[in-house]
């Protein structure tokens, strides 16, 4: 539990982490240092941290702690069956373009992983948080990370609902999005609405429309871009479904927002759970899979151009 708590650097996360109650931490932590005879955490109202006497314990503690690990690993390899949890985050797109079939794909095969599943827009530490691994686009990934390949890079394209080209007209240029409503997502680290970083073969931009929404979770951005409130950019694979289902149209098809490789990461370390290591396995094994199916989403949706607007209208 002193180890649980050090790495989370909170009772209650401790607790969350052990499936056990805050109290239960606290007082197993307060015998431990009534038996050494010294505190071992300095506590506050907001935080949690080692004393001296807590650092030099953690360290000594910790190589018993990690053969008890290693044992606990190579019983379950022995076994056959990897378990015990397994804590991944990742952002929605991965989620729900690649991943959401493997993971149930994963858990059938190994069902006695206990897996928990964060899907959020936030950058995380997952040693801090206390997650296995997790799932980002290159660029977002620390250098002191291992870093596995899941997908290829991709691309985000413009798409909007017929209704509100119905209503507004269809842009002809990157100029014309300034005179539309836009579907735009904030930035978690910076706080600022990321602006629509858009290519072609010989010109990139960037455009952030004056007149925005900002909703921070994509599949509800999606949604919106559906019913009409505007214009959206999405990884294309995410919105083949509704491109071909005629519920969105692409709009500039010629322009479109390049998406980095998707990797699964997780903290360099000697020794793996082995219900991660199982993850990684399938992942890899996955992966020609997961290949085919963005290249196949991505052929499809970027093949259906929209049309000019019959009336030959444009936003007012």
């Amino acid at each position: 539990m002193f180890v649980a708590v050090a790495e989370a650097g909170s009772f209650s996360e401790a607790a969350r982490r052990l499936g056990i109650s805050p109290s239960a931490v606290s007082q197993a932590i307060r015998a431990l240092e009534e038996r050494l005879g010294s505190p071992l955490l300095r506590r506050s109202t907001r935080s949690v941290s080692l004393t001296d006497v807590g650092n030099d314990y953690l360290l000594a503690a910790a190589p018993a702690l990690a053969q008890l690990r290693q044992a606990a690993e190579e019983a379950s390899g022995k076994s056959g069956r990897p378990s015990g949890p397994l804590r991944l985050t990742m952002p929605r797109a991965p989620f729900d373009m690649l991943l959401a079939q493997t993971i149930v794909d994963f858990q059938e095969a190994y069902p006695d992983v206990d897996l928990e599943i964060a899907v959020e827009a936030r950058l995380v530490d997952i040693v801090k948080q206390g997650y296995d691994a997790g799932l980002r686009y290159g660029r977002n990934i620390d250098k002191d990370m291992v870093a596995v390949p899941v997908a290829p890079a991709s691309q985000a394209i413009l798409v909007t609902s017929p209704l509100y080209l119905d209503r507004r007209g269809m842009p002809d240029a990157p100029g014309d999005l300034n005179d539309h409503h836009a579907i735009m997502c904030r930035s978690q680290a910076t706080g600022l609405i990321i602006p629509w970083a858009l290519q072609t073969s010989e010109k990139t931009i960037q455009v952030t429309p004056p007149r925005a929404t900002v909703v921070h979770d994509l599949s509800s951005q999606i949604d919106l871009a559906t019913r009409g409130l505007g214009i959206v950019l999405a990884p294309i694979s995410s919105v083949a479904e509704p491109l071909t289902a005629g519920r969105l149209r692409r709009i500039l098809p010629e322009w479109s927002s390049p998406l980095e490789t998707i990797y699964l990461y997780f903290p360099s370390r000697r020794h793996q759970s082995a219900g991660l290591s199982a993850f990684i396995a399938f992942l890899k094994n996955s992966r020609q899979v997961l290949a085919d199916h963005m290249k196949a989403t991505s052929a499809a949706a970027g093949g259906l151009t929209s049309n000019r607007d019959p009336h030959g209208s444009k936003a007012a």
